[in-house]
């Protein structure tokens, strides 16, 4: 089980640090997202245009000035994506939370983790929050997270996306970057498995996924695999592995050629005739509870986004490079 954070499991930032400069890496990454706006410039104004046409997002915009130049950042959400099919999802997300969600809502996300749910459960307080991604800006748009006594221990990142940047035939997918635990939260993590009817914490988000996704009317879901995740390095490749490989090869799930993993919903899990005799029951006993979780994460979103099913039409907006292949048309 993963309880470090993908930064540290790697060794090392990205570009290394001259001695008595920790500051070194966040600025180089800064210069070259700002370069690559400068030579992808007809892309980002693109961007631009599309973020300042929506209050909501505008106003986050003006708050946090780094957030329009996220796609541009190496490895933003997979690695080996160009910039234009980050900058595709980047936009593709968006526009499909503006359409899907009230602008309160959408404004929340930027600022809290809304709880989505309370699981009640043992002697802990086990809560499902929703909102976006932070301190790790480019593992994924939106997090999952399942806090325990009000401490966040486990991470799902996620995000919209439209199916062809990984050649899937649906028209948009949810996109899993990152599923990780908590640095620390080791003996969380293990109270609310025992707690929590032996489901372990990334199977349990990965079911309160399949409810958003059913709340959204997506109908597959596609996850990388280690090499493709944003801070994957050889050195942790072991640990890696574990967190997404073996989780999704578990599910029975195989890895395409190009590294992602392909779940088509409902999942469908492994029948119950191949589990072994004495854990039969159990088996069922877990799979009851995380269709409840799957179910209530969906009543969540019907309730609070009763727009979020609607399937949108799709656009090109003027002057996006051809790449940027389709986005949802604007909600008036």
């Amino acid at each position: 089980m993963t309880l470090l954070t993908m930064t540290e499991l790697a060794g090392q930032p990205e570009i290394a640090s001259p001695v008595g400069l920790p500051w070194f890496p966040a600025i180089m990454a800064h210069c070259g997202a700002l370069w690559r706006g400068f030579t992808h410039a007809k892309t980002h104004r693109e961007v631009l245009r599309f973020l300042l046409r929506i209050p909501a997002i505008t106003e986050f915009v003006f708050s946090d000035r780094s957030f329009s130049f996220k796609y541009l950042t190496q490895n933003y959400l997979v690695r080996g994506f160009t910039v234009d099919q980050r900058a595709s999802c980047f936009l593709y997300h968006y526009h499909r939370l503006h359409q899907a969600l009230p602008d309160s809502f959408l404004r929340r996300t930027f600022h809290e983790d809304i709880p989505i749910l309370e699981i009640p459960e043992g002697a802990n307080r086990f809560v499902l929050t929703l909102g976006l991604s932070r301190p790790s800006y480019k593992e994924g748009e939106l997090s999952l997270h399942l806090r325990v006594d009000g401490n966040i221990v486990f991470v799902l990142s996620f995000t919209i996306v439209p199916g062809w940047v990984v050649n899937s035939q649906a028209s948009e997918i949810l996109l899993i970057t990152r599923l990780q635990g908590v640095k620390g939260a080791y003996s969380h993590i293990s109270d609310a498995t025992k707690t929590l009817h032996d489901v372990a914490p990334d199977a349990l988000l990965f079911a309160a996924l399949q409810g958003v996704a059913n709340a959204f009317g997506i109908v597959e879901i596609v996850a990388v695999s280690a090499t493709r995740q944003s801070y994957y390095s050889r050195r942790a490749a072991a640990v890696f592995e574990e967190a997404y490989d073996e989780f999704f090869a578990g599910l029975g799930i195989l890895k395409d050629a190009a590294g992602f993993f392909h779940i088509p919903l409902p999942f469908q899990e492994k029948p119950l005739s191949i589990i072994k005799h004495g854990h039969k029951l159990r088996t069922k006993e877990k799979r009851t509870f995380k269709q409840q979780i799957q179910s209530a994460c969906a009543d969540f979103f019907a309730e609070t986004a009763p727009a979020a099913s609607h399937q949108p039409s799709i656009q090109l907006p003027n002057g996006l490079v051809p790449l940027i292949h389709s986005l949802p048309a604007s909600r008036a």
